[in-house]
């Protein structure tokens, strides 16, 4: 009778622990003697465009290493734009957002509370591509030149227009400059009709299996650029700061991955843009690896940072200083 009214109290004991801890996670044994939890976090993303830029997340996702560390990447989903992106964060729809770090700041302008904490695309993935009869061995070959290249703001337009000014040429004077909807680069070149395209991948290898030649690299020009970032709410850093940490782990496997086994990359790549031919795919991930678009680790260095916000003030979208501490956290880049 006493061992079964001892036991009872044992049970009622357990069942009281169990109440306090707050409905957490149930957790289990794991191989190493410590524990695990047993239900993970679901996280939607939201991405400002489709973008082989932003392959990190998609590989991640594909190859389980989100799962492997306990998130559930329910959905990727396009916003459209960079601050709609930020916009579904900053409401509580979305755990996590891509796009500028840049946006991080406008948002703080307007009484949205974010930061970057980890990198997506780094450098400038640019290129500038010719036809085989244009003379180019340096930026002063661009005078007299007719140029293609995306619609402002766009980082295309803004890192063409850097590159003429810092070389003293000036856009109707010296050089002719035509803007076009982004992706649509190539046709003039193609058809004759201008000398100098400047896309995004994939339309860089699309333009190079039709012909044409690279004659100017920016990721060289700015190695360290934060093209992109992920984002997410202060509100969700001091909540739930474990969930924050174990989404840029991944990203920093993901990176690892990408380098090691970059086969595996191109085959989510593919699988992810059926539209496209494989090879212009497969040339065009390598060549993100081989630039460091793609980084060794998700970190968003401080040079990456001033690089972005001066390129945005150079292009006017900024008039007052962002400081890196404002808009990144990195207390969770190094794991």
């Amino acid at each position: 009778m006493k061992k079964n009214l001892l036991f009872s109290m044992f049970a009622i004991l357990a069942l009281l622990l169990a109440a306090c801890s707050g409905g957490s996670a149930a957790t289990a044994p794991d191989a190493s003697g410590g524990s695990t939890e047993s239900k993970a976090d679901d996280v939607l993303v939201a991405e400002a465009f489709r973008s082989l830029l932003y392959l990190p997340m998609y590989v991640g996702k594909s190859e389980g290493v989100f799962e492997k560390n306990n998130i559930n990447i329910t959905n990727i989903r396009s916003a459209g734009t960079g601050p709609t992106a930020l916009a579904s964060v900053l409401s509580g729809e979305a755990q996590f957002s891509i796009h500028g770090p840049e946006h991080v700041g406008f948002a703080k302008e307007k009484g949205g509370d974010a930061k970057a904490v980890s990198a997506v695309a780094n450098s400038a993935p640019v290129w500038m591509l010719a036809s085989e009869d244009v003379k180019y061995d340096s930026p002063a070959d661009l005078k007299g030149k007719k140029i293609i290249v995306g619609l402002a703001p766009g980082t295309s337009n803004t890192l063409l227009k850097r590159l003429l000014k810092d070389n003293n040429l000036e856009i109707g004077k010296d050089v002719e400059v035509t803007e076009v909807q982004n992706g649509s680069e190539l046709g003039p070149v193609l058809a004759g009709e201008a000398d100098i395209a400047v896309p995004y991948q994939p339309q860089v290898e699309q333009g190079l299996a039709q012909g044409l030649k690279l004659i100017h690299n920016f990721t060289e020009d700015y190695p360290e650029y934060a093209f992109s970032t992920a984002n997410t709410s202060q509100k969700m850093i001091e909540k739930n700061p474990d969930l924050v940490k174990r989404f840029v782990k991944s990203l920093n496997e993901t990176f690892e991955l990408m380098r090691s086994k970059p086969e595996v990359a191109k085959e989510v790549a593919k699988k992810e843009f059926p539209e496209l031919e494989a090879s212009v795919v497969e040339d065009a991930v390598q060549r993100m690896i081989d630039s460091g678009v793609y980084r060794e680790d998700a970190e968003v260095t401080e040079d990456a940072f001033k690089t972005a916000i001066d390129m945005q003030k150079f292009v006017g979208n900024i008039e007052k200083d962002m400081n890196y501490e404002d808009i990144v956290d990195s207390q969770f880049f190094a794991q």
